[in-house]
């Protein structure tokens, strides 16, 4: 039975986790994890016999998806892993590592070589039917497209067929993450109720700088910060005590990130307002008038109507 029927009948679509991921044939044999490097994933997952081509940067949450998405497809045999692994988190070192050992009692992975790989929302049962179902072929650091295409193809042509596992589908294994939904929205302490003051976020496009200005509550000035990243200016303020209300601080983290991509892209940054490219400079035409960024032209000052009439 082909994987799409099994998962129309089943009521589910597929992948059923999200991830960063392209889906292919999802009657294909083969799933390419490509750690880090996203350019392998389109070309890849165009190859046939690709059910699925992503990237993966985490040992934890990161494989939980692959593993779910694998064990709830079983058209999919291999797993090959290629491209290059995250120095910190090692995804690709766990996954083999997963393949060979499993997980221990508490879920965490055996013998991986990273903090914290646990799986705590995988059954037991998955982790048996993962390490059955799929043949993992490590080459992690292989980006070559040539050599990976020949080895996906390799892999396609020796397919074993549909996994069957003799084990009826339990609620546990397949309830993955469950999430208690809240809705957005809700109101903002009133910025001048925090008693350390406020601030004022300008950018500085000529040096590739935030800068932040602090004001006491009674408008006094108090302190200046130059920064060229977000999350480093932020962490300045907490540092110091700057900032009191969660409110505030979220606030703040919004403004400082618009800045900071207003200087990568060369945008317009004005506090409080969205982001907006950059006016053109007036330019000279002829006589009497002058040329707008639209290329639309108006009156000199001393031409236009006065108001009130």
């Amino acid at each position: 039975m082909e994987a799409a029927s099994i998962a129309k009948k089943s009521g589910k679509s597929w992948p059923i986790m999200p991830g960063t991921y392209q889906v292919g044939d999802p009657n294909g044999p083969v799933a390419v994890c490509a750690l880090t490097s996203e350019r392998l994933v389109g070309p890849l997952v165009a190859l046939p016999g690709v059910a699925i081509a992503g990237m993966v940067y985490t040992a934890n949450l990161g494989i939980t998806r692959i593993l779910v998405n694998i064990t709830s497809n079983p058209a999919i045999r291999f797993l090959l892993i290629c491209g290059k692994d995250s120095a910190l988190f090692k995804p690709g070192q766990s996954l083999v590592a997963l393949a060979e050992n499993g997980v221990d009692d508490k879920r965490r992975i055996i013998d991986a070589a990273v903090y914290d790989p646990v799986l705590p929302s995988i059954d037991p049962d998955q982790v048996a039917q993962f390490r059955k179902q799929v043949e993992v072929l490590d080459w992690a650091g292989e980006d070559d497209l040539q050599v990976l295409q020949e080895r996906v193809k390799s892999l396609s042509d020796r397919n074993p067929g549909v996994f069957v596992s003799g084990q009826k589908e339990t609620n546990a294994a397949r309830k993955q993450e469950e999430f208690v939904s809240i809705r957005p929205g809700g109101q903002r302490e009133p910025l001048l109720y925090d008693p350390k003051g406020y601030f004022v976020i300008t950018i500085v496009p000529e040096q590739k700088e935030i800068l932040l200005r602090h004001y006491l509550p009674d408008h006094t000035s108090a302190h200046e910060m130059r920064g060229r990243g977000a999350t480093s200016v932020l962490l300045g303020l907490l540092r110091d005590g700057l900032v009191t209300q969660l409110s505030h601080a979220g606030y703040l983290g919004e403004e400082l990130a618009k800045a900071q991509t207003a200087l990568q892209f060369g945008l317009r940054y004005d506090q409080d307002r969205p982001l907006r490219p950059r006016e053109s400079p007036a330019q000279q035409t002829t006589e009497g008038t002058q040329t707008t960024a639209q290329g639309l032209p108006r009156l000199r000052r001393h031409q236009r109507s006065k108001w009130p009439l």
